[in-house]
């Protein structure tokens, strides 16, 4: 029987909102949240400039939510923003010296985090434990496409309708009130 308490999604979200609280406890002194620290760790570890959608991905930052966060970052020196000659409209970032030693500062936390965390743990045990999450992150890719197919609507007994096929009696009372009224 599903149980919320024991999922796998559940379980791994508390364990990310733990460690993530306790981490900006830290960093949040040099004026850092935690996207703004992932930022940083992913360009130091790359050791190369990236493109937004490269730094996105590696971060699991949305577009919109990183675009405005690399602004900000910019604006505080911490990175380089620049369009490449040959594609000026991709976006390329970079840290800057100020952004490679707050990366340099805070990577040996991060990493003193995931020993605490992984606590009695083997590296053998660890490195299985990371290797299954990889594996597990991948399987996602089967779910997406039957979310995007319609299959696992099905297992809910009925596919969602778009808003356009509701009836007039189903639409929220005050789409309804703006459409008699006016």
């Amino acid at each position: 029987m599903y149980r919320l308490s024991n999922s796998l999604p559940y379980l791994l979200a508390r364990l990310g909102v733990r460690m993530g609280d306790l981490f900006v406890r830290v960093v949040r002194k040099e004026g850092l949240t935690l996207p703004m620290y992932r930022v940083l760790a992913a360009l130091a570890e790359q050791e190369r400039p990236l493109r937004l959608g490269e730094l996105a991905a590696l971060t699991s930052a949305d577009m919109s939510t990183l675009s405005r966060l690399v602004a900000d970052m910019h604006r505080e020196g911490i990175l380089t923003r620049e369009r490449p000659e040959h594609d000026q409209r991709s976006l390329q970032v970079a840290l800057t010296p100020k952004g490679a030693a707050l990366a340099e500062r805070f990577m040996p936390v991060a990493a003193y985090y995931e020993e605490v965390a992984a606590g009695s743990l083997t590296a053998k045990e660890v490195d299985a434990l990371k290797a299954t999450l990889l594996q597990l992150y991948d399987n996602l890719d089967r779910l997406e496409r039957e979310v995007e197919s319609g299959e696992v609507a099905k297992l809910i007994g009925s596919s969602p309708r778009k808003r356009s096929e509701r009836s007039p009696t189903e639409r929220p009372a005050a789409k309804r009130r703006n459409k008699t009224s006016g």
